[in-house]
């Protein structure tokens, strides 16, 4: 199997994993898959055992888990979430709890903080980010502390 093969599945968008000694994937990115992909999964299916030991010894293959360096994350934000992201990344922590909305008190601002750093570190695939709950708290957190 070509070495790389399942990182550039990873940063298409797909998710690699198995169940049992089946791989199974599954794109995670908005919209349909790029027509070329079609070739990288005959090619994963090709070199299914090999692929096998590979995700045995680390489950998943995601692209912020596996096959990206942050650099690599960073620069797949698209620009309007990159400039929350960099905004974010100059912050201190709040000493005291704030409302980050009117229904929303934040009463431990360090884990608040600890949060939204790991939801970035899992870049725009992670689950907080795909469902755009991500991008909403660095807005309002924005607003709130500017």
């Amino acid at each position: 199997m070509r070495s790389g093969l399942l990182s550039d599945l990873a940063v298409i968008g797909y998710e690699i994993f198995l169940e049992g000694n089946s791989i199974r994937y599954r794109y995670r990115k908005p919209g349909s898959p790029p027509d070329t992909v079609k070739l990288l999964i005959d090619e994963l299916k090709k070199h299914k055992e090999e692929a096998v030991n590979i995700l045995k010894m680390g489950d998943t293959i995601t692209p912020t888990e596996k096959s990206q360096p942050q650099a690599d994350v960073k620069a797949s934000w698209p620009p309007e979430v990159q400039s929350l992201v960099d905004w974010f990344a100059t912050l201190k922590e709040p000493p005291e709890p704030f409302h980050l909305e009117a229904h929303r008190h934040i009463v431990d601002p360090e884990k608040f903080f600890r949060s939204l750093r790991q939801d970035i570190k899992a870049g725009p695939t992670g689950a907080r980010a795909r469902m755009g709950a991500l991008q909403s708290d660095l807005r309002m957190l924005k607003a709130r502390l500017n």
